[in-house]
């Protein structure tokens, strides 16, 4: 997709990334971009600065290192499937089974190419809270829950199967989302008479409640595996970094023990099997570069999107305001207190409301969407300054902006309040 860098490319990869290959995508980002890697919220690789002529031959390198999706349809499973310690059941086997019977689904060619799937089989890395058209995800049970669009807490469950049932059942689901168009998602098939429709026509369905809640999954930090080693999260400040210093940490990852990297939800990266020593070791290394190594680390609740100039739509340099930001409202900020930084009022970094949204180039939001109307507007400077300003209001973060109100808020921080 063209952004205002160039191309940007994302890749979605299956399986755990050989460190040697992470290395070559790295290069490759570099020789055909302008070496600037993301790794999104959902834990999407993107490659940024290509243009019309370099984006194939990147294509190219990234489907010689086994990385490119050949056009399948997404299927996002745990980041430690597998291997985590904690999980309800290995699901690996059954995404080949589930990938193999998409592939002879006629009418595949008609899916849009956002829909996805998510194979979920629990431990302490669940994909509860990502976005998916068809969910399955595993439970103590040996049977699996199938539901669709949305996280775990909001998607409509569609009942309980067997396992070898299971991949018919997400081709079924697939193919009624396809017969709606290219445009359509799983969202489309959330009414009750298409979704009593859907249930009749699965083989075997049986109701239930779902899957219990789970504990936020929290993906910075030490994991057990089940060969007794370690799979440790680091994340990228703002879900960005230069591919000279990804290789950088690659590579201490490699000198550390690691064998592969894997993406997760969160903006995260793992390096896997190593011991507790040699986790000590690589998260001082991933530290001495700045990345994130801490779950309280406060860059992690300010979320920015690309910004400008590498984005022809925004208006605010997000990137640069991002660490300043987190700086002046460190004490802030909290899973309970975000502050979204967009470029511009599409909002493409977080689709949710924020306690506080500054959007390019001046437009002021309390507790809202990106899209919503201003509730006021504020230079960037301004902003910094205003977040000191706020700190001292807080006694308990959990409830301030509510029990401050949106007036009170604009009035600390120096905005000048929208017009009615």
């Amino acid at each position: 997709m063209m952004t205002g860098d160039g191309l940007l490319a994302r890749l979605m990869p299956s399986a755990s990334i050989p460190l040697e290959t992470m290395i070559s995508l790295c290069e490759a980002s570099e020789r055909h971009g302008n070496g600037i890697v993301e790794v999104t919220q959902r834990g999407s690789l993107q490659i940024r600065g290509l243009s019309p002529l370099s984006a194939p031959r990147f294509a190219h390198a990234a489907v010689s290192l086994r990385l490119g999706m050949d056009g399948e349809t997404p299927i996002l499973t745990s980041p430690l499937t597998g291997m985590d310690l904690h999980e309800y059941a290995d699901l690996g086997a059954l995404t080949v089974a589930v990938r193999d019977e998409l592939s002879r689904l006629t009418g595949r060619d008609a899916l849009g190419p956002k829909v996805s799937v998510l194979i979920d089989g629990g431990g302490r890395l669940h994909l509860d809270e990502v976005l998916g058209d068809v969910r399955v995800q595993a439970g103590p049970d040996t049977r699996l829950h199938i539901s669709l669009a949305g996280t775990a807490a909001t998607s409509t469950s569609l009942g309980w199967v067997e396992p070898y049932l299971v991949p018919k059942a997400v081709a079924h689901v697939l193919a009624a989302i396809a017969q709606l168009g290219s445009s359509a998602r799983a969202r489309d098939l959330i009414n009750a008479r298409e979704i009593e429709a859907l249930r009749r026509s699965l083989a075997e369905v049986y109701a239930g409640e779902p899957p219990p809640r789970r504990a936020r999954p929290e993906p910075i930090g030490r994991h057990p595996l089940k060969n007794g080693r370690l799979a440790v999260g680091i994340a990228l400040p703002f879900g960005f970094t230069h591919a000279a210093l990804l290789k950088r940490v690659t590579a201490a990852a490699g000198r550390w023990g690691a064998r592969d990297i894997r993406l997760a939800p969160g903006r995260a990266l793992l390096a896997l099997d190593l011991t507790a020593k040699a986790a000590d070791g690589f998260v001082a290394a991933a530290a001495a570069e700045d990345l994130i190594v801490a779950a309280d680390d406060p860059r992690r609740h300010v979320v920015a999107c690309a910004g400008a100039p590498a984005c022809a739509s925004a208006t605010l340099a997000t990137r640069e305001l991002a660490p300043l930001i987190a700086h002046a409202a460190k004490s802030l900020l909290s899973d309970s207190f975000t502050v979204h930084v967009s470029g511009c009022a599409k909002g493409c970094a977080h689709a949710g409301a924020a306690e506080l949204t500054l959007v390019g180039p001046d437009r002021i939001i309390v507790m809202g969407r990106a899209c919503a109307r201003p509730d006021g507007f504020i230079s960037p400077k301004s902003l910094i300054s205003g977040l000191a300003r706020l700190r001292c209001e807080q006694a308990d973060h959990l409830d301030l902006m509510p029990k401050l109100g949106t007036t009170r808020v604009l009035e600390i921080l120096g905005a000048v309040p929208a017009r009615e």
